[in-house]
C-alpha cells in the first residue's frame, strides 16, 4: 500500500478500540513511509536528518527511534513537502513575534478531519446537536496569504460536528465582549427540548460563562445529556491558581453540566487531527491514530 492507502486503512479502525499490536503495526508502516516522503521532498528534513546519523526509515521498527522534531523549529523554518497549494496554519504571536507556521495540503486536511470527526463521535454520540460557542463569531478565518490562526483552525475543527453554531458573545460599542442575550434565550430555549454542548477555550469559559455577571444561572437549566468541551488556555490562568478539579467543580455547580459530561481537550496546531480528551477529572486518553512517548527533558531517553 502507497501511504494515503495506509493512512485510509488506520482511519478505518475505531477511535479507542485497538490492539496495540495492530496500532504499531499501522502507525509504524505509515511512519516509515512518511519520513521516505520527507526525505525526497523536502531539503530542510533531508538535511537534518542526515546530520542527526538517524538510522534509515526502513530499519526503523520501534516508536523510540522515530525522528522527533521540536515544536519550535516551525518558527523558524518552512518545512514543506508538498508541492499544490493547501492551508497554512499560524499559531498564536509571541512576545518575539516568531509564529509557527505549519504547511497542509488538502489530502492531509481531509484526513485530519476525518479523525477528529470519530474522535469526537466517540464521546459527542453520532447524532450532531446545537453547538453555543463561548466566544464572538470570526468576522474572517483566512488571512490574504491563505493563512489561518491556530485559533481559528481548532475550534473549525471542533465545529463540523455541530447540528447549528451559536455565538455566545458580541462585541460591545467598546469593542469589549458581552453576553449576546439573544443567543442566551435561543440556548435556554433549545436546551429544554434537547441536549446542546458549550464549548470554548478554557480561559473563555472561565472568563465569560462561568463567572459571568449578566448571566442568570437559575435561568439556565439544560438538559441533563448537555456536554461542555474547553481546550487550550491554560496559561492565561496560571495566575488566578486554577487547576482542573475546581473548573470542574465550577462547571458543575453554575450550569449543572455533570463531571462525565465535562471534556478537557489537549492538542496542538501542528497536529490538527489528532487530540486528547480527558473526561471530568480524569487523565487523557491517547486514540487510535497517535501514540504518545514521554523523554527526559536533559538526556532525551524514553522514561515511564
Amino acid at each position: 500500500m502507497n501511504l494515503l492507502e495506509q493512512i485510509d486503512n488506520l482511519l478505518i479502525e475505531d477511535p479507542f478500540e485497538i490492539h496495540a499490536s495492530i496500532k504499531k503495526e499501522k502507525l509504524m508502516g505509515i511512519m516509515q513511509s512518511q519520513m521516505i516522503h520527507h526525505l525526497e521532498n523536502c531539503n530542510e528534513y533531508n538535511s537534518w536528518f542526515k546530520q542527526s546519523n538517524f538510522q534509515s526509515p526502513e530499519k526503523i521498527e520501534k516508536y523510540e527511534d522515530v525522528p522527533f522534531i521540536p515544536s519550535a523549529v516551525f518558527k523558524y523554518a518552512r518545512l514543506s513537502s508538498v508541492k499544490e497549494k493547501g492551508k497554512i496554519i499560524k499559531s498564536s504571536g509571541t512576545s518575539s513575534d516568531n509564529r509557527s507556521e505549519i504547511f497542509i495540503n488538502n489530502q492531509t486536511s481531509n484526513f485530519q478531519k476525518k479523525a477528529l470527526s470519530k474522535i469526537l463521535s466517540s464521546f459527542l454520540g453520532k447524532k450532531r446537536k446545537p453547538f453555543f460557542i463561548v466566544d464572538t463569531q470570526p468576522i474572517a478565518s483566512i488571512d490574504i496569504d491563505g493563512s489561518m490562526t491556530a485559533r481559528f483552525a481548532g475550534m473549525s475543527g471542533y465545529l463540523m460536528a455541530a447540528k447549528t453554531n451559536n455565538y455566545l458573545l458580541k462585541k460591545n460599542e467598546s469593542g469589549e465582549l458581552d453576553l449576546d442575550f439573544e443567543v442566551f434565550e435561543k440556548l435556554l430555549g433549545i436546551s429544554k427540548k434537547e441536549p446542546v454542548v458549550l464549548i470554548g477555550y478554557t480561559y473563555m469559559i472561565w472568563e465569560y460563562l462561568i463567572n459571568n455577571q449578566q448571566i442568570d444561572f437559575d435561568r439556565l437549566e439544560l438538559n441533563e445529556n448537555s456536554k461542555l468541551i474547553h481546550f487550550g488556555g491554560w496559561k492565561k490562568l496560571r495566575d488566578k491558581n486554577l487547576d482542573k478539579k475546581e473548573l470542574v467543580k465550577k462547571v458543575t455547580e453554575t450550569i449543572k453540566v455533570s463531571e462525565e459530561n465535562i471534556f478537557d481537550i489537549y492538542g496542538f496546531s501542528e497536529q490538527l487531527g489528532t487530540v486528547y480528551v480527558s473526561q471530568g477529572n480524569e487523565g487523557a486518553k491517547v486514540c487510535s491514530y497517535a501514540n504518545v512517548l514521554v523523554r527526559d527533558m536533559n538526556t532525551l531517553e524514553v522514561v515511564q
